[in-house]
């Protein structure tokens, strides 16, 4: 039985170990979280979940820059 899942950030597959969460994953690939804003399966994650939301085989997970309009 294998430990890595696949997953895709921003169009980018990656094959990682499957103990990540969304923090852990982003903290080791040194990704710039500043003003974003990140959704999974076309639902907004709030970053309060970050730490705690395990990642699963074939997510696609979206980060991008959160912009405040009126």
């Amino acid at each position: 039985m294998s430990n890595l899942i696949t997953i895709e950030l921003n169009n980018v597959v990656y094959r990682i170990e499957k103990t990540h969460s969304i923090h852990s994953f982003l903290s080791l690939h040194k990704v710039d979280t500043q003003g974003c804003a990140l959704a999974m399966s076309n639902q907004i994650i709030p970053r309060s979940e970050w730490q705690t939301r395990d990642l699963s085989d074939g997510e696609s997970i979206s980060l991008f820059q959160a912009i405040a309009g009126g």
